[in-house]
């Protein structure tokens, strides 16, 4: 929700910012990055507030199944979203 927005905008500017002067990556590396981590944070917040009610709702236990399925999704998830935003805004492969 709007936790997950607020910290996705803050963290995906100072990755962005960090990239640039720190890691003196080009500006369209950089803004993928950003924009990843933006993507990450909201996927991660609405994941973490959503799949406990699902698990409920399929009868297990949503303390029990959603810390390690909510991490291993977002994780997956989080590589894919880096990989299509890196490769829309770098036009590879298409």
């Amino acid at each position: 929700g709007l936790a997950g927005s607020i910290l996705g905008v803050t963290l995906g500017i100072l990755a962005t910012l960090g990239a640039l002067f720190l890691l003196k990556v080009n500006f369209a590396i950089a803004i993928a990055v950003g924009i990843s981590l933006l993507g990450i944070s909201i996927l991660a917040s609405v994941a973490g507030s959503g799949l406990p009610f699902i698990f409920r709702s399929l009868g297990l236990d949503p303390a029990l199944m959603s810390a390690p399925f909510i991490t291993t999704a977002v994780d997956v998830l989080g590589v894919l979203i880096y990989f299509n935003i890196a490769r829309l805004i770098l036009e590879l492969g298409t």
